[in-house]
């Protein structure tokens, strides 16, 4: 069921964060249904930010954007070349809980990959991505693997019209998580443009707390 049946245009356009129930979240009914006669409704918000880093650009500041986009190219000699994207969440009141960092992207919605398409998912503790951050910043020694401040907390892969819950964390004011590809042998690459709450119901990255 999409949002827009249930809200007029003005008021769904325009929101940010909402109090919906499990199964009046706008994606396919059959994937975010809570169990039960007394499922509790949560609230979610959409990304605050996006912003990428580059190997190839270690100490270049990249502006936040609406933009996903990973990739890695695997160099002979050494160092391979990595993109990463920097994802934030903010504004995520005082005394939440539960909060899972998840996506639905609906049927055919334009998601460009190749190669190898698992990503390694950290969240990050410090620095924050609002801090003018660049490549070097994650990786001091240059390359991939762990990011400085970052601690694995999951791997997924971008599908469509399938709600994912990619991990569960501490809700904190702002939640902030990196992206990489998570092979370290294979080529790859993922990116889109975050449609956020459009007219069709969410397409992308959402935060889903209290719930």
């Amino acid at each position: 069921m999409h949002l827009s049946s249930l809200l007029p245009l003005a008021l769904f356009t325009s929101l940010i964060s909402a109090q919906v129930p499990p199964d009046q979240i706008p994606l396919r009914d059959e994937n975010v249904r809570d169990e039960g006669p007394h499922a509790k409704a949560c609230t979610f918000t959409l990304p605050s930010s996006y912003q990428q880093i580059s190997s190839s650009a270690a100490d270049t500041f990249f502006p936040q954007n609406d933009k996903f986009n990973v990739a890695q190219i695997i160099a002979t000699p050494k160092p391979d070349y990595n993109t990463d994207t920097l994802l934030r969440f903010s504004g995520i009141p005082s005394g939440s809980s539960g909060c899972a960092l998840t996506f639905f992207f609906r049927s055919k919605y334009p998601i460009n990959s190749s190669g190898s398409t698992e990503l390694h998912v950290y969240a990050l503790s410090t620095p924050s991505i609002t801090a003018k951050a660049t490549y070097r910043t994650y990786y001091p020694k240059l390359g991939s693997g762990v990011p400085k401040g970052g601690s694995l907390n999951g791997n997924t892969t971008i599908t469509t019209e399938k709600r994912v819950v990619i991990s569960s964390l501490e809700c904190k004011p702002s939640l902030d998580y990196l992206f990489q590809i998570a092979s370290d042998k294979q080529n790859g690459s993922v990116s889109f443009t975050d449609a956020g709450n459009d007219v069709a119901g969410i397409s992308g990255f959402y935060l889903s707390y209290n719930c």
